[in-house]
């Protein structure tokens, strides 16, 4: 469907990113990731024809793109780019007709045809509501849509998007990602997009081109390239880690106080992103590998006990973690499930109690007022 070979994109003798070789097919959306200037949007915009490649090609149904017709091209070809628009007093139902130009006459009239495609699309797009209203009076979220509908108007085969999540809230990020990835499967179409929000991409693309220092980095699919070294390393991350099984970045940073926490299957998520946004240096167990704390864990970089997957919690860790609680200024428990392989986990809380150590945890402020009477070296929280 759309291919390069050896493409090189930038701007006369300045080469922006080098040798690329990607490739997405009908039905497929394609992601472009990497950090600021790294040049997703040269690359996107070269991809369109709208800038000419330094080397190399790009294909389209095997024609080089570079040779289409304008008009021939916007019936195959699609952009909405992130620029923002001001159209005047155009409603979204004229916003989209403009998406019909290569079909219509030279006066640009519509026929019945036209008008139903256009009522098509923005029904596609969920944007039947706006058809009667001002662009200038939508939103954020609204006129994405309706941009969408423009470009879906034109009938293309291959759509091209540029960072169109950029000014929406975490609503319609959702709702539009959702969107690709329904236009992808029910029209077929060959989608290359560029985005920040990995944990997004992650859930509704095929394909992870990663762009840094005017190469790409990695390209394939997400789940085999999108790994905690190749994620750290794009971004150049020191104090926070991205983790490939929960999908996001975990902040690492701690400082005072030292925290015993015992959690599981999830329970301890919030409590440990809390305490380690706050500078607390905590320990965690005893935990099962593959749990959902452990993992959250992980990426903080915490020191955690762990016991192995499906089985009892040995003696050994038993005593680790006992030992572990009697340094500790603080012991802070959640109510997790426990039966018979995390059992001694429960004995960990007891024994935590009869020290004098134990706070379970409930929500933040409760929290907050046991810390502040538990810890001598409490001074500010977020």
């Amino acid at each position: 469907m759309l291919k390069t070979e050896n493409l090189t994109v930038g701007y006369k003798d300045y080469v922006v990113v080098d040798n690329i070789n990607l490739e997405v097919k009908e039905g497929e959306i394609l992601c472009i990731i990497g950090p600021n200037g790294a040049g997703k949007s040269t690359l996107l915009k070269t991809i369109a024809s709208y800038l000419k490649p330094i080397k190399g090609v790009v294909y389209l149904e095997g024609e080089i793109i570079h040779k289409i017709t304008p008009q021939n091209l916007a019936k195959k070809l699609a952009v909405v780019l992130t620029e923002r628009v001001n159209p005047g007093n155009l409603t979204g139902f004229d916003i989209i007709a403009i998406g019909r130009y290569p079909y219509t006459d030279v006066f640009g009239r519509l026929t019945e045809k036209d008008k139903e495609i256009i009522l098509e699309c923005a029904k596609s797009v969920n944007a039947s509501h706006l058809l009667n209203k001002y662009f200038f009076e939508m939103s954020d979220g609204e006129k994405q849509k309706i941009m969408i509908a423009r470009a879906l108007a034109q009938e293309p085969r291959v759509l091209l998007l540029d960072e169109p999540t950029s000014f929406l809230d975490a609503k319609h990020k959702i709702e539009l990602t959702l969107l690709l990835r329904k236009l992808a499967d029910e029209k077929n179409l060959a989608i290359v997009v560029t985005l920040h929000d990995i944990e997004l991409a992650l859930r509704v693309v095929d394909k992870i081109v990663l762009i840094k220092d005017h190469k790409i980095i990695a390209y394939g699919y997400p789940e085999e390239i999108m790994d905690n070294k190749t994620v750290n390393y794009l971004y150049d991350i020191i104090n926070a880690n991205y983790n490939e099984v929960i999908g996001y970045f975990e902040l690492k940073r701690r400082k005072k106080g030292k925290i015993f926490v015992i959690c599981g299957a999830g329970s301890g998520a919030n409590l440990l992103r809390f305490l380690v946004k706050n500078g607390y240096n905590v320990t965690v167990g005893v935990l099962h590998k593959g749990d959902a704390d452990y993992f959250i864990a992980k990426a903080m970089e915490l020191n955690i006990i762990e016991e192995k997957p499906f089985k009892e919690i040995s003696k050994e860790k038993y005593m680790e973690a006992l030992n572990e609680i009697k340094k500790a200024d603080v012991v802070i428990y959640t109510d997790f499930p426990i039966g018979d392989i995390n059992y001694l986990n429960k004995k960990l809380i007891e024994e935590a109690k009869k020290m004098g150590k134990a706070i379970k945890f409930e929500n933040i402020d409760q929290l907050k007022y046991d810390l502040k009477i538990h810890l001598k070296n409490f001074k500010f929280f977020r």
